[in-house]
């Protein structure tokens, strides 16, 4: 039997019945935009630092400003979804990503490269956002939980399949196709929120547009459970986008892996990520969310803190580094589902805010730690594994101290 629930906010349309299955692949096709904006052109980063003539590392700081774009995107998407519909955000967000993904090839600098990057993640992150709050529309509890597990399953197949998609077509086309074949992308994903994803009445909430901004992520911030949720949520993905910000440099250059081999080794994580997202729909018969997330966090924490260790201790190798991320990765795929449905449950009027916010915080951190990263890149790996520890022990830390009563 299928439990569909209607906030109060929102009536639904009766233009046609979802089955949660289904609703779930036509938002996982909206989420994985991100991680194709990303991971699809991570094998290109060399040949565009030739293109530019700059070094890999400046080019990698164009994934911390897509990040800091996405932010963004997510803060004002969410509000302005609840107040005009998932609908018309999803399509002037993704009128957007398809401007910058045209534009990129254009590009004649690295820093019109940072400046259309991020206009594409402003859009991108304002279509991404109304996916985990139209969840919220039908579903609560654990059936919201396990929405989003199915979410997380099909995209990822995105991080999975976009090296190697990116590594092809580097290949036989050059770096400028990458971008040619996300705006396809997102050209589909405009009929798919046109044509299949079910429309939900706004019933306004009688607050000032200017106003409900403020007062909508007021609410939200004043709500200590949820915020620690939130927190957790997205230092332990900053340890993951530790990585991935640093996974060229580490394996291509650093373990001197060939740029055919790198998304073999990437996709192990991916992979990890697959089977967690599995265990975490069996998990979910017998354990609550926020008990699974607690575990998994303490999980992650003890994998990134081992990767420390063990590069202040001269041990590092790239047999030790992969089954290390593979771990701190694959604990993501428990973490942030659960996170979501959690902090979600705690919402009814304002689950678009909640949503953004915890979308503009995770991926604000993200593109910060990424910064950083860059900044204090010294040609090791201390830099990297020293702030996934550090991500990844607040992320506990922000659970353990803020998100349980």
């Amino acid at each position: 039997m299928t439990h569909r629930r209607t906030s109060k906010l929102y009536q639904d349309v009766p233009m046609q019945t979802l089955s949660p299955g289904r609703l779930a692949f036509l938002l996982a096709s909206l989420v994985a935009l991100g991680p194709l904006a990303i991971d699809t052109y991570l094998p290109a980063l060399l040949a565009m630092s030739g293109h530019f003539a700059v070094e890999i590392h400046a080019v990698e700081v164009s994934v911390s400003v897509y990040v800091l774009g996405v932010a963004a995107g997510q803060w004002l998407g969410g509000p302005l979804s609840d107040q005009f519909g998932r609908k018309p955000v999803a399509y002037v967000g993704l009128c957007l990503f398809i401007l910058g993904c045209l534009s990129i090839p254009l590009s004649s600098s690295i820093d019109m490269l940072y400046v259309l990057r991020f206009l594409q993640a402003l859009g991108g992150g304002a279509t991404v956002v109304i996916a985990a709050a139209s969840v919220r529309d039908h579903f609560t509890g654990k059936e919201a939980a396990k929405v989003m597990t199915t979410i997380g399953l099909v995209m990822l197949m995105a991080p999975l399949l976009a090296p190697a998609l990116g590594a092809l077509l580097l290949k036989l086309f050059g770096w400028q196709s990458i971008f040619y074949m996300l705006a396809l992308y997102g050209l589909m994903l405009f009929g798919i929120v046109r044509f299949m994803l079910p429309s939900v009445a706004v019933k306004p909430s009688g607050e000032p547009l200017r106003q409900r901004m403020f007062l909508a992520y007021g609410r939200v911030l004043r709500n200590r459970p949820a915020m620690g949720f939130i927190l957790a949520n997205g230092l332990a993905f900053a340890a993951l986008f530790t990585f991935i910000t640093d996974a060229a440099f580490l394996y291509m250059e650093y373990f001197r892996i060939s740029p055919e081999a790198f998304p073999l080794y990437f996709g192990a994580n991916v992979v990890t990520m697959l089977g967690m997202n599995r265990l975490n729909v069996l998990l979910l018969r017998r354990y609550t969310s926020a008990s699974i997330m607690r575990v998994a966090l303490a999980l992650q924490m003890t994998a990134c803190v081992t990767l420390l260790v063990l590069t202040l201790a001269g041990l590092l190798t790239l047999w030790l580094v992969v089954p290390l991320i593979m771990v701190a990765a694959g604990m993501v795929a428990l973490i942030m589902p659960n996170g979501i449905a959690s902090f979600l449950d705690l919402f009814d009027h304002d689950s678009g805010a909640a949503t953004g916010l915890n979308g503009a915080l995770q991926f604000l951190l993200a593109g910060l730690i990424g910064i950083v990263l860059g900044i204090l890149h010294d040609g090791s790996t201390l830099p990297m594994t020293a702030l996934m520890a550090t991500s990844s022990v607040a992320a506990w830390a922000a659970f353990s101290l803020v998100a349980r009563r």
